[in-house]
């Protein structure tokens, strides 16, 4: 049986008052339809219904691919729409059995029915059940209902019964840009992406800021910073995707002849930091995000964190701040980042061998001072320019 609808499932968004949540899925309404031109898909339609979103297309699986990375979508559903009539159903998915259960399998029937009926949902699953039982008796099909080879799904909303076999899971979460906007410090590495896309899933615009410290980092670190930002990327239901680059190579040239050499890493995030809030504040973006885990790092201490958060003006976001690194890596890989950000670059030529876990914020201070830290990290976010994708 062709499929020629999508079902789309959200779960967050049924929590939200009634203003909230149709706001929230017209959203969704709108960047699906971005989503699918992109995917090429050609002749749909998206709309509404009763705690779904319907797509109409012709090319249902391949619609479902593209809208299982749409943020606000928990599970994408390529299905059969057939009248909510319960001899139409119950024909519909004995075509469907025959289609998808094989010799010797097991088969379940879950039933959905959202409003008035003739029928209930246990109707349903037990008229389906015995049908598909007596059409596929010469496969030796049997129903186990705690863990089926197959399932046939059967929804009724309105005027529609929607059969699907399928469940593609999505991200979940909020609709990309309904939480505001933020800047986000973008490395390329493994931490720094997942750090971005938790954000995005959480509603927010980000903008990447890549700080490009070359000649103190090598061309392949530039290089994967930017094929990550193209993984990142495909996730946004934007029409222009919005990359910041700075020049941080002068900063970095400074920092080189600090005489606390301990104190480099401290003294570079803090630069970090001022750059990221004079974009954040330039974008109207609300504050920036960061790929720091407690105690990763010399600079990630509770302590360390404290003196870099200093230097900031704006808000801090850390996603990752809780997670080891077996965990950030499982996400990157579910996400579809890991496999370019774990590739050996030449990365940063400056980092002590002994970097300090817990610097003190007046000699900190009193280096930027010396060194025109402050002053050299103003003229790098001046610099920055902005490259869409």
């Amino acid at each position: 049986m062709k499929r020629d609808t999508v079902l789309l499932a959200y779960g967050e968004l049924s929590l939200k008052s009634k203003p909230v949540r149709r706001m929230l899925e017209d959203r969704v309404v709108k960047q699906a339809s971005l989503m699918l031109r992109r995917a090429g898909v050609r002749k749909f339609s998206v709309h509404r219904k009763q705690g779904r979103i319907v797509v109409k297309c012709e090319e249902a699986e391949k619609a479902a691919e593209a809208l299982s990375r749409l943020f606000g979508i928990v599970y994408a559903m390529p299905a059969v729409e057939v009248d909510a009539d319960l001899n139409t159903i119950i024909q519909a998915a004995r075509e469907l059995a025959l289609e998808e259960i094989g010799k010797g399998e097991t088969f379940a029937v879950r039933a959905r029915v959202v409003g008035e009926y003739p029928f209930r949902s246990r109707d349903i699953e037990s008229a389906v059940g015995s049908v598909v039982l007596e059409a596929l008796k010469d496969r030796e099909v049997s129903v186990n209902l705690d863990n089926p080879d197959r399932t046939i799904h059967i929804e009724v909303r309105e005027e529609s019964a929607y059969l699907y076999t399928e469940v593609v899971e999505g991200p979940g979460g909020l609709p990309y840009g309904s939480q505001g906007r933020l800047v986000c410090l973008f490395s390329g590495g493994i931490d720094s992406p997942v750090a971005c896309w938790l954000m995005m899933k959480r509603g927010v615009f980000v903008i990447p800021l890549f700080l490009d410290q070359r000649p103190y980092v090598g061309e392949d670190y530039v290089e994967r910073a930017m094929k990550v930002v193209e993984r990142i990327r495909v996730y946004a239901p934007v029409k222009r995707f919005p990359v910041v680059v700075a020049p941080f190579g002068s900063f970095m040239r400074l920092i080189k002849e600090c005489p606390e050499k301990r104190l480099r890493c401290v003294l570079c995030k803090r630069g970090m930091y001022r750059v990221a809030s004079v974009v954040a504040e330039r974008e109207r973006c609300q504050g920036f995000v960061t790929g720091e885990s407690l105690g990763q790092v010399a600079s990630q201490t509770t302590h360390n964190l404290m003196i870099i958060g200093e230097a900031a003006s704006k808000p801090v976001f850390r996603p990752l701040i809780g997670m080891d690194k077996v965990e950030t890596e499982h996400m990157a890989m579910r996400i579809g980042t890991y496999e370019v950000s774990a590739k050996s670059v030449h990365g940063c030529t400056l980092v002590p061998r002994k970097p300090a876990t817990k610097a003190r914020l007046s000699k900190v201070k009193r280096l930027e001072e010396e060194l025109g830290l402050v002053e050299e990290s103003q003229r790098c976010a001046e610099e920055a320019r902005k490259l869409y994708l």
